[in-house]
C-alpha cells in the first residue's frame, strides 16, 4: 500500500472485511484463536465486531443496557478489538439500537413507541424505542461517547437504527409534539394511503432518519474525531426495505462509505441483482466510493439455518457477482462456533485472489451505455405497500434480461440522468411512474440529444404523492404523443395458475407490418403473456408493433382457442422522433412477467427493446452459451472486463451448488481502439485481440467460475 494509501482514512482504504456476529454464548464458548488465523488466512484488512445496544459485550457504566448473557466480568468487545488491533485491522463497532429490555424502558418509559391506546409496541420481547425519543436523542449518544473514550474503534456500523416499520404508527407524546409543531396537525388515525395526512407521515418518517443519520454521525466525530463515522447499515434494494423508512438515494449521496446488508440473493432476484446493488449504490452517490457488502455464508434459502454452511457455489456466485458490481466483499458467519467447518472453506481463496487484484477493482469508471432508472418514490407512494411488485420486479425484469444478453447495464437514479447521460445511449424506465418535474425534463433532453428510450407501464402518469396527473399534465407522454385512453385491463399482482380461472390466459400478438423487436421470434406469430395492459393511445411517432388477445380458456383443452383480438390495444409501441431517438414504450407490463414468471420470450422482448432504442452501440458485450454477467469498466488507459459464470443457477434460492463450466464466449468491443492482446487476471494467460467486422474480439474456449481480463487502449 503506497504512502498516499496509508494516509487515507479507513473507509477508503479497507477493502476486505469480516464479520463472526457474536451470539450470547461466545463469551464463554468462543476460540478467539481460531478467528484470529481465519483473519490471516482470508487477508482482511477490517472487522466488524458486536459491542452495544440490544445486546452489550463491553463493560458499560450504563447498567441498564442488557449484556450478553455468558458475558459475566469479561469485556469481550474490548479482548476482539485488542486482538485486531495487533493484526492491524480497522475495527467498527457493531451497533443494534431498535430496542431494549423492560429495565431501561421502566425507568424511562416516555422513550418509547406507542399504539393509539398508549400501549407500548414490542418485538421479540423487547420495548421498542421511538427514533424522536430521549433513547435516540440522548442516550445513545452518551453510549457512543463511552465507546469512544474506552476502546477507540474506527467507526460504527448499526443493523437496525431505523427503528419502527411504516406498517405501525407511533402516538407517543413525542411523536404527537413534532409531528403537530412541523404540520400543524394530527398524526394521522391509521395506515390509509387515500388520507393524505398520513402521505405527510410518511413523508415526514423519511426526513426523520435523515437527521438521525446526521445527527450520530455528528455525534460520534465530535468524540473521536473527524473519521470516527457511524455509517448505520442499508440494503441496495429501494423497491423493498422491509418497510423501514430509509432513502437510499439521500443517505448515500452525503456518505463516503456505505455498509450494506443485502447478504444473498431472494426467491425473485438472481445472481446478477448483486452487480445492481454495487453500482446503484455506489452511482447514486460518488461513483468511486466504497461499498462494503455482509454476505452470507450461513444457509439462507427458502429457510433459514443460522449455524450451517451454505451451499459454496451458492454465496460464491453472490460474492462474484457482487465484486463485478464493484462491493468490497464481507464474509458474515452467526457465532463463533466451528460445528459446520464446510463454511470456513467457502470464500478464503476469492478473498486472497481479490487482495492480489484489488488496484484493478475500484477507482474506474462503468463503461456500460445502457442506463436502468429508479427512484423510491415510485415504490412507496405510487406502490403503497406495494413497491415490490409494482416497482421492484419491473426494474428486476429488465436487469435479468440484460444479463443474461451479455449487455452491461448501470442503475441510474432518476435524478442523475443528465449526470450520466453523456456516456448512455438509451435509458429505461421500468414503471418509474412517479417523476418530478426536473426528472421528466431531463428525460426530454436526453430525448433531444438524439438518445433512445424504453418505458413501460405508468411511467410519468403520477405526481410526487402517488396521485395521478391529469392527462396535460403528464409532460413526457405529450412530449410523445402517448395519450392513457382508458383503464388498465388484464391481470397484475400475485396471480396464481389455475386452469380453471383463465384470467391470466393472455396473449401478445405482433403486428405484420415493421417489427423491430421480433428477432429471435420470427417462427410465431403469438407470444405468451398472463399480464396487464395500460389502455394506450398514440397520436405521434409510436406506432403499436404488438396488440392484445385477451384471455380465453385454458382448460378443457377443447375449449382452449382464442375468441377475439384487441387490435385496437396496442400492448407494445415503437417509433423515430424527428432527430432519429429510438423510443419504445410498452403499456403492457412484459418486464413484470417476466421477473414474476420468468417466461423466455418477455426476456427477448425486453432485449430486443433495449437493443433496438440504443441502436446496438454497446461499448462491450458478452456472447455465449447460457446465462454469463458481464461488467465492463475504464481505468485510464485499461479496459478491465468482469464475467460471472450463472450458467444453471435459476434454480431456487440456496440450491446453487455446482459450476457449470461454459463455451466458447466472444467478448466484443467497440468505441475503444485497443491493443493485440489482453491478460487474464485469473490464468494470467495472454487473449489475443482480433477484428470481426466492426468489432474487436476476445474469445475464451472455455469460462469456469469467473473471468476478469485486463486490456490496454493505444
Amino acid at each position: 500500500m503506497d504512502d498516499k494509501q496509508n494516509k487515507a482514512p479507513w473507509y477508503k482504504r479497507t477493502f476486505l472485511w469480516g464479520q463472526t456476529n457474536l451470539t450470547e454464548d461466545d463469551p464463554e464458548k468462543c476460540d478467539l484463536d481460531f478467528w484470529i488465523d481465519y483473519w490471516k488466512k482470508t487477508g482482511v484488512e477490517g472487522v466488524i465486531i458486536n459491542c452495544g445496544g440490544i445486546v452489550s459485550y463491553y463493560k458499560s457504566r450504563f447498567t441498564a443496557q442488557y449484556k450478553a448473557k455468558y458475558l459475566g466480568d469479561k469485556d469481550y468487545f474490548g479482548l476482539w478489538k485488542d486482538a485486531a488491533r495487533q493484526a492491524g485491522l480497522a475495527v467498527v463497532a457493531r451497533m443494534d439500537i431498535n430496542a431494549t429490555t423492560e429495565t431501561l424502558y421502566s425507568s424511562n418509559p416516555e422513550w418509547y413507541c406507542r399504539d393509539k391506546e398508549g400501549n407500548p409496541y414490542l418485538s421479540q420481547g423487547r420495548y421498542v424505542a421511538c427514533v424522536n425519543g430521549g433513547y435516540y436523542q440522548e442516550f445513545l449518544p452518551q453510549v457512543f461517547q463511552e465507546i469512544i473514550e474506552n476502546y477507540h474503534p474506527d467507526g460504527f456500523a448499526d443493523n437496525s437504527w431505523a427503528g419502527m416499520k411504516r406498517t405501525d404508527i407511533c402516538y407517543c407524546e413525542n411523536c404527537r409534539k413534532k409531528f403537530r409543531e412541523e404540520y400543524r396537525m394530527e398524526l394521522p388515525e391509521k395506515e390509509d394511503w387515500e388520507d393524505p395526512v398520513y402521505r405527510k407521515w410518511v413523508r415526514w418518517n423519511y426526513q426523520l432518519r435523515i437527521r438521525n443519520w446526521h445527527f450520530f454521525n455528528k455525534v460520534t466525530r465530535k468524540a473521536g474525531g473527524e473519521d470516527c463515522r457511524w455509517f448505520g447499515m442499508l440494503t441496495a434494494d429501494p423497491f423493498d426495505t422491509g418497510e423501514r423508512f430509509y432513502d437510499i438515494k439521500a443517505l448515500v449521496k452525503d456518505s463516503d462509505f456505505v455498509f450494506s446488508d443485502q447478504q444473498s440473493r431472494d426467491p425473485i432476484d438472481g445472481f446478477e441483482q448483486n452487480s445492481v446493488n454495487g453500482n446503484l449504490l455506489r452511482l447514486a452517490s460518488s461513483e468511486n466510493i466504497l461499498v462494503a457488502e455482509s454476505m452470507a455464508h450461513y444457509y439462507k434459502g427458502l429457510r433459514t439455518f443460522r449455524l450451517s454452511a451454505a451451499p459454496r457455489q451458492e454465496v460464491r456466485n453472490w460474492m462474484l457477482t457482487g465484486i463485478s458490481g464493484g462491493i468490497m466483499p464481507w464474509y458474515h458467519f452467526v457465532g463463533g462456533g466451528t460445528q459446520d467447518r464446510r463454511k470456513f472453506r467457502i470464500s478464503d481463496d476469492l478473498f486472497r485472489w481479490f487482495k492480489k487484484q484489488e488496484p484493478y477493482l475500484h477507482d474506474r469508471v462503468n463503461c456500460a451505455c445502457v442506463g436502468l432508472v429508479w427512484n423510491q418514490e415510485s415504490a412507496v407512494y405510487y406502490g403503497r405497500g406495494h413497491g415490490k411488485e409494482v416497482c421492484g420486479y419491473p426494474f428486476a425484469g429488465f436487469a435479468r434480461s440484460l444479463s443474461k444478453a451479455g449487455i452491461p447495464f448501470v442503475p441510474v437514479h432518476a435524478d442523475d440522468i443528465e449526470k450520466y447521460g453523456n456516456r448512455l445511449e438509451t435509458i429505461i424506465l421500468p414503471n418509474v411512474a412517479v417523476l418530478s418535474r426536473e426528472q421528466e425534463e431531463q428525460v426530454i433532453r436526453f430525448l433531444q440529444s438524439g438518445k433512445g428510450l424504453v418505458m413501460t407501464g405508468m411511467t410519468g402518469r403520477m405526481d410526487e404523492e402517488g396521485e395521478e396527473r391529469a392527462q396535460e399534465e403528464c409532460l413526457l407522454w405529450k412530449f410523445l404523443g402517448l395519450r392513457k385512453s382508458g383503464s388498465v385491463t388484464g391481470v397484475c399482482g400475485d396471480s396464481k395458475d389455475d386452469w380453471m380461472n383463465h384470467e391470466t390466459h393472455n396473449y401478445l400478438k405482433g403486428n405484420d407490418t415493421f417489427n423491430p423487436l421480433l428477432e429471435g421470434l420470427e417462427d410465431t406469430s403469438i407470444l405468451p403473456f398472463g399480464g396487464s395492459v395500460v389502455e394506450t393511445a398514440s397520436s405521434g411517432p409510436l406506432e403499436a408493433v404488438f396488440h392484445l388477445i385477451p384471455a380465453f380458456p385454458i382448460y378443457p383443452p377443447e375449449f382452449s382457442w382464442i375468441r377475439e383480438e384487441r387490435e385496437d390495444l396496442g400492448t407494445i409501441f415503437a417509433g423515430e422522433l424527428e432527430n432519429g431517438a429510438r423510443v419504445v414504450y410498452m403499456p403492457a407490463d412484459v418486464d413484470r412477467c417476466y421477473a414474476r414468471f420468468y417466461l423466455p420470450d418477455m426476456g427477448k422482448l425486453l432485449e430486443n427493446a433495449v437493443r433496438y432504442t440504443a441502436k446496438n452501440r454497446f461499448p462491450v458485450s458478452a456472447e455465449g452459451k447460457g446465462h454469463i454477467q458481464c461488467d465492463a469498466y475504464v481505468q485510464g488507459k485499461k479496459l478491465i472486463l468482469h464475467l460471472v459464470n450463472l450458467c444453471g443457477c435459476d434454480g431456487p434460492v440456496g440450491s446453487v451448488t455446482d459450476n457449470l463450466p461454459t463455451g466458447p464466449v466472444i467478448i466484443k468491443i467497440t468505441s475503444y481502439p485497443m491493443e493485440e492482446e489482453a491478460v487474464s487476471l485469473i490464468s494470467g494467460k495472454k487473449l489475443p485481440i482480433y477484428q470481426e467486422g466492426e468489432w474487436k474480439c476476445i474469445r475464451l474456449e472455455q469460462l469456469e467460475e469467473q473471468e476478469m481480463i485486463l486490456a490496454s487502449m493505444k
